[in-house]
């Protein structure tokens, strides 16, 4: 009897599961066809000005916003923005290896850690207290432009909450400035006369995402291109306590829960995943090559995530805060750009 009912289910399958594919396949479409477009990007002009994250979800906003959108897709296209975001996060920590830090040397590691904090405490000064921004939508700014880009952007925001709507446009805002920074950042090295070591330092400390970095420094030399991924991987390796300092901060504005308690809930399953796997990745239990893989894999699934989210976004509020989020995305660089001087001039980097 319970073979017959299994085999029933099958011809006769939970529309809401349907459903749930429908969207899912939808956004996997979406992913393939921005891989595609970033790839064609890179063999045209030899590196990406846009990657995938916002080559997706740019065309995502516009299939929500332009037209007639199935009610079936939404499910699976819920489930990526979440679910799928959630699980990209946890597997991006197989490729973080802790030992960058002690690489780097101390004076290196504390502006650094400076420059993060300080560019948070920016983009939600500036955003949320004078722009009157959402706090979310500031935090999502500074820990994009801050540590890591888009990827950045992703991973915090389930931990703060953060709507589809904010997501897109901080990461869609924030990108198309980093394309200001490529053009622009490599001006500073002949009007100031900087060494190949202290630009590297400037554009790994500054510039907005892991590809914009590479296309920034290595344009200059290989010596700043190296140097500026070294310093842009230690912001990385501040996104897993990043995320759950925020979780906690965050949520005290929302309620009455102590501490520990507010701990207990705003540390995320995928956060814990992440430092597992960064710790297994450090003591070689992950070797490298696993490390490298897994990270592929990760992008991949971040950018079916983030086609899910465009799918949720309205265009009218992203026009709504632009300008807003620009002011603030700026304010966050330029603090960014400061700190870099500051440690290239005054603690001798280089």
């Amino acid at each position: 009897m319970l073979h017959k009912e299994r085999l029933m289910n099958w011809f006769n399958p939970d529309p809401e599961r349907i459903s749930l594919g429908y969207g899912l396949l939808f956004c996997i479409a979406l992913a393939v066809g921005a891989e595609a477009l970033y790839f064609l990007e890179k063999s045209v002009f030899d590196f990406s000005l846009f990657d995938s994250l916002v080559i997706v979800i740019v065309i995502a906003v516009l299939i929500r916003n332009l037209l007639p959108l199935p009610q079936k897709i939404l499910p699976g296209s819920s489930f990526a923005s979440k679910q799928i975001l959630e699980t990209a996060v946890l597997m991006l920590g197989a490729s973080v290896n802790l030992f960058k830090i002690v690489d780097a040397g101390a004076s290196m590691l504390l502006i650094i850690i400076f420059s993060v904090c300080g560019g948070l405490f920016i983009a939600w000064f500036v955003g949320h207290k004078i722009l009157k921004l959402g706090s979310r939508l500031a935090l999502l700014v500074g820990a994009g432009n801050s540590i890591c880009g888009n990827s950045a952007v992703a991973a915090v925001a389930p931990a703060i909450g953060a709507s589809s709507t904010e997501i897109a446009a901080a990461i869609s805002i924030s990108a198309i400035l980093g394309v200001v920074q490529i053009l622009f950042l490599p001006l500073l090295a002949p009007t100031l006369n900087l060494t190949n070591y202290e630009y590297g330092v400037i554009a790994g400390l500054s510039v907005y995402a892991v590809s914009q970095v590479v296309a920034a420094s290595f344009i200059i030399s290989n010596l700043s291109g190296h140097i500026a991924t070294l310093v842009k991987l230690i912001r990385v390796l501040l996104l897993g306590p990043m995320i759950i300092v925020l979780g906690v901060i965050h949520s005290s504005t929302e309620t009455q829960q102590t501490y520990w308690e507010r701990v207990k809930v705003y540390v995320p399953w995928f956060v814990v995943g992440f430092i597992i796997l960064a710790i297994l990745r450090t003591t070689g239990l992950i070797p490298e090559y696993i490390g490298d893989r897994v990270q592929i894999i990760s992008k991949f699934l971040f950018v079916i995530a983030m086609a899910g989210l465009g799918l949720g976004v309205n265009l009218r509020e992203i026009v709504n805060v632009g300008p807003r989020v620009a002011l603030t995305t700026t304010a966050t660089t330029g603090f960014m750009l400061m700190c870099a001087l500051f440690a290239v001039t005054f603690l001798e980097l280089g």
